[in-house]
């Protein structure tokens, strides 16, 4: 603890909030490996309305990121995360009882309302001194990372085992937990109260905005979260892969989620914040590869397991020097803010991603959607080079 200067406070509300944004990562895309596959089996179920349930999250939470944030920056971020994590509970106890799929939008919307990801990495950088904030948002990062190892893994094992709607029981027990950690472990607000005016605050939350370093990484969140969102609509479905994804689909994602963790940490001491953007448009590169791979091998499962394994190599990496490069640039008193609108930009990247996806597959076979990613990846890496 001395070697990093982290006081036991700040070490307390560090191992919290990585409880806390762990579990909640895990109740959130616990569902997305196996939706595609057993959500049209719901009543009145349709690719295209499975797309919608899937992409919905993200658009609620891309409503609510700022609303939360800069709420977070005026009455604390305690009361705002427990808010969040209300709204979480009670949409998963509807998708609990949902047997339809218009029940199950409602309650992904009610889900995605909790939009707290923005407010946890906002408190995680009020904390830490400049010099531990890499490490903390590190963690904070690997606890992301492993939840969303965990969730992609264990959910098609517990669906075989418990049924699809026990998943969000699931849910709503990991909310719970949450809530008891926030209450007792993170502190009440270290401010006092204060009067705001709207006009005042609207410039300075469009200055934020309008910040064009903070706007290269939103929009980066924004592309990799499509595309995310993307590959959990086709690869389970596809129709040469999916009954070995049905049967082993977490043994694959496991072996290629740990190595890609491992690549990430190993090369992560290597890394200059200097060369961010030259590191990003190299990420943008190999993203580009891996979708060449999956639209004309997608059929012959070593390439695609390649294809995997350098997406989320990608993935990793991405998810963990973006906040970090988000929380150096954005304004002191707008943390919360700006965090939130990167957040905006992960979530409704995901919304995209769904919504566009059931589209294309209502329409069009597994070629029309893959080469729509091999698009969206190239067209990010074009704007990137071309702009950033």
């Amino acid at each position: 603890m001395n070697k990093f200067n982290i006081s036991l406070i700040e070490l307390r509300i560090i191992i919290a909030l990585c409880i806390v944004f762990a579990l909640r990562v895990l109740g959130m895309f616990i569902v997305l490996p196996v939706f595609s596959v057993y959500g049209i089996f719901l009543k009145d179920s349709t690719s295209f309305l499975i797309g919608v349930a899937i992409g919905v999250y993200g658009l609620f939470q891309a409503i609510f990121q700022i609303p939360y944030g800069w709420l977070s920056d005026k009455i604390g971020r305690k009361f705002v995360i427990i808010l969040g994590l209300l709204f979480f509970f009670v949409g998963s106890f509807i998708c609990f009882r949902s047997n339809s799929i218009w029940g199950m939008m409602l309650g992904r919307s009610l889900q995605g309302s909790g939009a707290i990801s923005s407010v946890c990495m906002a408190l995680l950088s009020d904390i830490i001194s400049e010099r531990n904030k890499t490490k903390a948002m590190g963690l904070l990062g690997i606890s992301f990372g492993i939840s969303f190892m965990f969730s992609i893994v264990f959910s098609p094992i517990i669906v075989r085992m418990f049924g699809f709607h026990f998943l969000f029981l699931v849910s709503m027990l990991l909310s719970i937990i949450c809530i008891i950690v926030v209450w007792y472990v993170i502190p009440l607000p270290l401010f006092s109260y204060n009067i705001f005016f709207v006009k005042h605050e609207f410039k300075k939350v469009l200055n934020v905005f309008k910040n064009y370093t903070l706007f290269q990484f939103n929009l980066s969140i924004f592309f990799l979260h499509v595309l995310l969102t993307l590959h959990f609509i086709i690869i389970p479905v596809q129709s040469n892969v999916s009954k070995i994804f049905v049967n082993f689909s977490w043994i694959i994602y496991l072996t290629t989620i740990m190595f890609s963790f491992f690549i990430v940490f190993s090369i992560s001491k290597y890394l200059k914040n200097k060369y961010i953007k030259l590191e990003i448009s190299l990420s943008i590169f190999f993203l580009v590869v891996s979708n060449i791979i999956f639209l004309f091998f997608k059929n012959n499962y070593f390439f695609l397991i390649i294809g995997l394994q350098i997406f989320f190599m990608v993935f990793s990496f991405l998810e963990m020097v973006l906040p970090i490069s988000v929380s150096r640039h954005a304004p002191l008193k707008y943390k919360g803010t700006a965090m939130a609108i990167y957040s905006i930009s992960q979530f409704f990247g995901s919304s995209i991603g769904g919504i566009l996806g059931g589209i294309i597959l209502n329409h069009y076979n597994s070629d029309g959607l893959f080469l729509f990613e091999l698009v969206v990846s190239f067209l990010w890496l074009l704007i990137n080079i071309r702009y950033f």
